[in-house]
């Protein structure tokens, strides 16, 4: 019996009912699969006599496979908060941690010391003793996971503090991160820091307290939600109560050399940020001495967009720039 084209017709579409059927079974299926749980760990490295404080999170199941993929990423705090603060809250998918270790990162935040769980002590904290804060942690990390590089993320201060390390030991990072960053410095950020320098006339100590202005502060309106911004606040008074006077270090910007940064570099930064602008930061992306680079501006985003409703958009472009091959 000779087949119709109707009769023909007919059996594509049920072959095409049949497919798709069977592809959502299998997405349902998938799905049911419960997903493994992100795992945290403390650990203390010592640098000089001091204790840097070093807070992990990764699947377990993906242990065995840093040392092949290199997938692994330390992130660098800023003046305010301390690094689980700023990078692991938890509160719906605002962790950047969980979000790296959810696409197989094993995923590092240190404190500087004098920050957080790591030691204070008297000195004055600068970039240069962050940065070998900085090398100890790195070093452990890479004797830790067999590595000989690491991807190295910093935010507002810690883009001094990771990009001078940078520049001093190239050999040791795979790729860099600067969000929220500065250079030379913005008018607005220089008059702020002018500001806090003066002190009021008073002389300026090594600590001052932080208070829930200081965490509320940096914020853009509009583009933050209120529960996530109580709960960055009640972390910070329970971690960050104290914190170094960094700022008289910065009068003597520029800290950074572009042109001894080599490594592949991404700057981004929210179009609302105080801090960064364009006017600074492309002068210093152009002098990168690298053809590996990437330059990205993101819409309505403020110096704290890690934490306001852009943060989505944020890890995803950082996430592309880490994966590429």
């Amino acid at each position: 019996m000779r087949s119709t084209g109707k009769t023909r017709l007919r059996a594509r579409a049920l072959f095409v009912v049949w497919s798709v059927t069977i592809a959502l079974a299998a997405r349902g299926i998938a799905s049911d699969i419960p997903r493994e749980a992100v795992r945290g760990e403390e650990h203390y490295v010592m640098r000089d006599g001091i204790r840097i404080y070093l807070w992990e999170k990764y699947l377990p199941g993906q242990v065995g496979s840093f040392a092949q993929t290199g997938k692994i990423v330390l992130l660098v705090h800023g003046g305010t908060r301390s690094g689980r603060s700023l990078y692991d809250l938890q509160i719906r998918d605002y962790s950047l941690m969980d979000f790296f270790a959810q696409h197989d990162y094993d995923v590092w935040a240190i404190d500087i010391h004098g920050y957080g769980h790591s030691d204070k002590t008297d000195d004055w904290i600068d970039v240069k003793s962050a940065a070998a804060d900085i090398s100890a942690g790195v070093e452990y990390i890479a004797k830790l996971r067999g590595v000989g590089k690491v991807d190295l993320f910093g935010c507002s201060a810690g883009t001094q503090r990771a990009g001078l390390y940078a520049m001093e030991h190239p050999e040791r990072v795979a790729r860099l991160i600067l969000q929220a960053g500065f250079w030379k410095g913005s008018e607005e950020s220089r008059a702020m820091n002018r500001k806090r320098i003066e002190n009021g006339g008073q002389p300026l100590p090594r600590n001052r307290p932080t208070t829930e202005a200081d965490f509320r502060d940096g914020f853009v309106p509009g583009q933050f939600e209120q529960d996530v911004v109580d709960e960055s606040v009640r972390i910070g008074m329970q971690n960050d109560r104290q914190r170094p006077n960094i700022f008289a270090e910065y009068a003597k910007l520029p800290i950074l050399d572009p042109k001894r940064i080599v490594v592949p570099t991404l700057i981004i930064f929210g179009e609302k940020d105080f801090a960064a602008n364009d006017a600074d930061l492309l002068p210093f992306f152009e002098q990168l001495s690298t053809h590996d680079k990437s330059y990205v501006q993101l819409p309505d985003g403020g110096h704290l967009m890690i934490l306001e409703k852009g943060h989505r958009r944020l890890q995803h472009e950082v996430l592309s720039f880490l994966d590429r091959p």
